[in-house]
């Protein structure tokens, strides 16, 4: 029986009187997780030895610290503007601190980029899991305890909740308890009606949960993404990949500044084709990548469109949807899918549907129950008919005979009996959502319609083929799952969350589930975005390199490889064409050295030379080319708004070149004897200066971070 709470002591006490002094509590990735309560039991576990407690969770966020005096001064009105009244999670410093209790433990599968390198802790109790494989991790572990926010929707006979923003891992839960035989572990929700209501799966009757937490003082705005901005690499990248997409295809792509890139040109190539078409040829795309262009996407616009198989609901889709190009609706039928992938007949319901069915053996010559049922949930037949004694009844009472074997009987349903569209259409699945404050909003305003068309589901579902492959297979006909990755082995390894010293960055999540599906479904490639370089210890190092010692997707797994230079069509290739495709689109700088060393291994033969038009892959070549286009009015760097405002965004431009130009002791100090002996305008710096709180300065600090700010505005307005 459901227990509904309204007060957060209330609610920990009855958490521990049902489990006992072990507590194994799993909450959910991302923005699903509820931080009043999660704290509350924290605290608790810290105050009291007796009690253990272990958190199973994963991607952990946290409202962004600056560390330097400049970092604070500005992040610290921003983030009071974008999460004002954000509860952050005490386990997160723990962490970072190295100072969680003996009696407590935080595990994680999937960790916020990079942000958990220097903690012990945190590396040590990491878990590597596959996310469908997540939830059954967890409960082999002994997790005794779910905790979630949920959304509600007041209607005339009460609440009803939803799993909103995390629908992947726990609808994940129960069908793996019933096929272990265990016991379900008490399942808490904390309502927060700030989180978008989602339909489908995600709602839940109230009897889902064992408890109910319903306290108004905890409300809060779910964490939001600030919108990044894009640059001259991401770009590229991005346009390249556009050209992989095909029209009536799926599609899957994560978050980040390179799915932003790519959502952006995926727009360009529909709503301005031939705008498009004269960047790809300026671009030298085309001529490059004729081949593979032709062979696996295109560069036409989206008639058809496209739908979505994506663990990750990124605020791109909606972008897309907007543009008109998410609009491929699938339906849950497999014989009815295949029907509409064949072009047999389209969402509007032809005259002589019942004669095509019977023709594809969809139904029996005479129709059952069960059919009947499944055609009126689809729309085929009219929502006021029903089923009377095998005979088909409308609402005047007229009945219509089910034996299909007579012609006559045929037409009477087809001319009195039909529904004029498809029904139950989905343009998305979706295990999880985060994103901006823009783009929780959007959910918001959906109509009642169009939200049906997004449907939050498990994470089994969407990143597996298993249990309803043969529905799997005929909605997600040519599809195209787009991930990033860190660095690539001239072989086709990918390494994409963790370093060479097995130090980790993220976690697998849902990357190998997807790219194993693309060479498992018909017509399918997964592509993996590349930045070719990054700045390391060392200065710039390349990300396409002869060897890794840690890969998260197998060489023998290897398909399709993009970098700001150009695509790569690994699939079926031999080793030594795989080396050959990789060092044409890596850096110029590092192409010798790879090319070298494949020589030196026997994997190159020796008479092989780089082809003259990929000897240019210099980033100067790459800014020049994007400079024009941007003077022309492509690429903005905010592609889809800022939540900066103009005197935030110039800022960021000058603690962006601080930043680069004072890595070491010595580059700082060289950089402050500029700032004063260089004077910039008061006035002109004023408004920056204020903003910084740094108009009038007391401590050494201040002064030397208003001599720095005023050099690099100098450099940067």
């Amino acid at each position: 029986m459901i227990i509904k709470v309204q007060n957060i002591a209330d609610c920990v006490k009855l958490i521990v009187a049902k489990t006992g002094n072990k507590l194994s509590i799993g909450t959910p990735l991302g923005i699903g997780k509820p931080n009043p309560l999660v704290n509350a039991v924290w605290q608790l576990a810290k105050n009291d030895s007796s009690l253990r407690l272990e958190l199973f969770t994963a991607l952990s966020l946290q409202v962004p610290k600056g560390k330097s005096l400049l970092e604070r001064r500005f992040l610290e009105p921003f983030t009071d503007r974008l999460f004002p009244n954000y509860p952050d999670l005490d386990y997160i410093d723990d962490l970072k601190c190295n100072t969680v209790p003996k009696n407590m433990k935080v595990t994680e599968f999937y960790m916020q980029s990079g942000k958990m390198l220097h903690s012990k802790t945190a590396q040590m109790s990491y878990t590597s899991s596959n996310y469908t494989h997540a939830m059954r991790d967890m409960l082999d572990k002994g997790m005794n305890v779910l905790m979630q926010m949920v959304a509600v929707k007041q209607t005339e006979n009460g609440p009803i909740y939803s799993l909103s923003c995390n629908t992947d891992l726990t609808l994940d839960m129960d069908p793996i308890c019933q096929r272990k035989q265990i016991k379900r572990p008490l399942v808490v929700a904390m309502v927060n009606p700030y989180l978008p209501f989602m339909g489908g799966k995600a709602q839940v009757d109230e009897s889902f949960f064992d408890i109910v937490l319903d306290d108004e003082s905890l409300y809060f705005e779910p964490f939001m993404t600030p919108r990044a901005s894009v640059n001259t690499t991401d770009y590229s990248i991005g346009l390249l990949t556009s050209s992989l997409i095909k029209d009536e295809g799926t599609l899957q792509v994560g978050i980040g500044s390179l799915g932003d890139a790519l959502i952006y040109c995926t727009k360009l190539r529909h709503a301005h084709n031939q705008d498009y078409l004269d960047l790809i040829d300026k671009a030298q795309i085309k001529t490059k990548f004729f081949d593979v262009i032709k062979s696996v996407g295109s560069l036409s616009v989206f008639k058809k469109g496209l739908y979505a198989a994506s663990e990750m609901f990124v605020e791109g889709f909606a972008h897309l949807f907007d543009a008109g190009i998410l609009k491929r609706k699938v339906y849950g039928d497999a014989q009815i899918q295949q029907l509409l992938n064949q072009g047999i007949f389209t969402e509007t319901i032809p005259e002589n549907i019942i004669e095509i069915l019977l023709q594809h053996e969809v139904i029996d010559e005479v129709l059952t129950k069960r059919q009947f049922k499944r055609l009126q949930y689809l729309g085929i037949l009219k929502a006021g008919l029903s089923l009377v004694k095998g005979k088909i009844k409308d609402q005047t009472g007229k009945k219509y005979s089910t034996n299909l074997t007579k012609y006559k009987n045929i037409q009477a349903i087809q001319s009195r009996c039909l529904g004029e569209k498809l029904k139950q259409g989905v343009l998305l699945h979706g295990g999880f959502f985060l994103g901006s404050g823009w783009f929780y909003q959007w959910l918001r305003d959906l109509s009642d319609k169009n939200r049906a068309m997004f449907q939050m589901t498990s994470v089994g579902q969407v990143n597996e083929l298993y249990g309803n492959e043969a529905l799997d297979r005929v909605q997600r006909i040519k599809a195209r799952f787009i991930n990033t990755c860190m660095k690539v082995d001239v072989l086709g390894a990918a390494a994409s969350d963790t370093l060479d010293n097995n130090q980790v960055v993220s976690g697998v999540g849902g990357q190998y589930n997807f790219v194993a599906m693309a060479h498992a479904l018909e017509d399918s490639r997964s592509i993996l975005m590349l930045r070719s370089t990054h700045q390391g210890k060392n200065g710039l190092e390349s990300n396409i390199v002869w060897k890794y010692t840690y890969c998260t997707i197998p060489r023998h797994l290897r398909d399709i490889v993009v970098t700001e230079y150009g695509i790569a069509d690994l699939r079926g290739q031999s080793d030594e064409e795989c080396i050959k495709r990789m060092i044409c689109i890596a850096d110029s700088q590092f192409q010798q050295e790879l090319r070298q060393t494949a020589i030196r291994y026997n994997k190159l033969g020796s008479h092989w030379q780089i082809p003259k038009q990929f000897t240019n892959n210099f980033a100067e070549n790459l800014n020049t080319t994007f400079n024009q286009f941007r003077k022309q009015g492509y690429f903005p760097h905010y592609p889809f708004g800022s939540d900066f405002t103009e005197i935030e965004l110039h800022l960021v431009k000058a603690l962006t070149y601080l930043k680069s130009n004072t890595k070491t002791t010595m580059a700082k100090i060289k950089l402050l004897a500029k700032a004063y002996f260089n004077k910039a305008d008061e006035e002109t710096m004023k408004p920056y200066l204020q903003r910084m709180n740094l108009l009038k300065t007391e401590t050494r600090e201040e002064k030397i971070s208003n001599k720095l700010l005023g050099y690099a505005l100098l450099k940067t307005l």
